[in-house]
């Protein structure tokens, strides 16, 4: 494993690493009062972050939760301005070591990576190898372990100052005590995945798989040997526990010809086709969008926008037939 790194919280607290980090936190957003705000006083704000990022004055936990519903019940959290620019700025600098720490087949999270491309490394294994197991964590992101997860960062930096703000970070929300990270958080995104990378090298160096994806908590692996396939399962859920003090879900273990479930769609050796719950979701999601439109609400132009990332969605699969039942129910 790569060395502890030091004295990177000087090169986050620059000048120039604070405004590429405002320009990225503001990206969409600079008709929005927080992010017009910061800029009326923008030379006094961008001193003050990097005054108090520096001497550990930084108050991290300003945030604003909603509940959205996509497809399950899920707690988002909205952070502050302010601390949006601090996270960029510190995962601007931090992203090259906890890129140094994840395995080839880790996807989310990641830039050149992505759900797409986890998605054809999945079709990849499914040529190569007879069998899947679908393994995914229950209730991921609030059951993270603040202390193992400090624990873990520890391993990598050795930085004081930098510590000192992902340990505030981290404990500046929880579900229960000591567990739990916010979902919608910049900082979240890398922390959750992070916390599976040494699960990944146990599969691999431990249970010997030859073909694994994870796209956060989401892990198919592969193999050949069913027998190792079962093996595997029970060595993973037994190490989740043991050392992350999480659980799985109930896993899905079959032959690759069946296909294998994964983000929204199962894979298969020559193809992707939509799960049932993504068929289900995308009817729903158009019927909402439709009912606004008939009503008023929102234009055409605004009801094509908002579902071109929902075609792209079900476009990547074989949908021919699901596309051909929706002609003439909605715009």
């Amino acid at each position: 494993m790569p060395q502890r790194v030091n004295n990177l919280m000087d090169e986050i607290c620059r000048f120039d690493n604070l405004n590429e980090a405002f320009l990225r936190a503001a990206k969409g957003k600079s008709g929005f009062f927080p992010v017009i705000a910061f800029r009326e006083n923008y030379d006094l704000n961008i001193y003050e972050l990097a005054r108090q990022l520096a001497d550990g004055t930084f108050k991290f936990g300003n945030y604003h939760f909603f509940t959205i519903f996509d497809p399950k019940k899920r707690r988002i959290c909205a952070a502050s301005f302010p601390e949006r620019v601090a996270f960029h700025a510190l995962m601007r600098v931090c992203h090259p070591f906890f890129e140094n720490r994840q395995v080839a087949d880790s996807y989310a999270s990641r830039i050149g990576k992505g759900t797409y491309a986890a998605l054809d490394r999945a079709r990849h294994f499914a040529r190569k190898y007879q069998f899947f197991a679908k393994l995914d964590v229950t209730k991921y992101f609030d059951s993270i372990n603040h202390t193992i997860l400090f624990r873990m960062l520890c391993r990598m930096f050795k930085d004081d100052r930098l510590l000192d703000s992902f340990n505030k970070i981290i404990n500046s929300y929880s579900v229960c005590e000591n567990s739990g990270l916010p979902i919608g958080n910049l900082t979240s995104q890398y922390l959750a995945n992070h916390y599976l990378t040494y699960a990944d090298r146990f599969l691999y160096d431990d249970c010997k798989i030859p073909g694994l994806v994870r796209y956060m908590d989401d892990t198919l692996i592969f193999s050949n040997d069913k027998s190792q396939i079962f093996s595997a399962v029970s060595d993973y859920e037994k190490y989740l526990s043991e050392k992350l003090d999480l659980k799985i879900h109930a896993p899905s273990v079959n032959r690759t010809c069946y296909g294998a479930p994964f983000l929204g769609y199962v894979v298969y050796s020559d193809k992707l086709k939509l799960s049932q719950r993504s068929r289900h979701r995308f009817r729903v999601k158009m019927a909402v969008l439709q009912n606004l439109y008939d009503d008023g609400i929102i234009s055409e132009k605004e009801i094509s926008k908002r579902s071109g990332s929902m075609f792209a969605f079900i476009n990547k699969a074989d949908t021919f037939n699901f596309r051909r039942s929706l002609k003439g129910i909605y715009l």
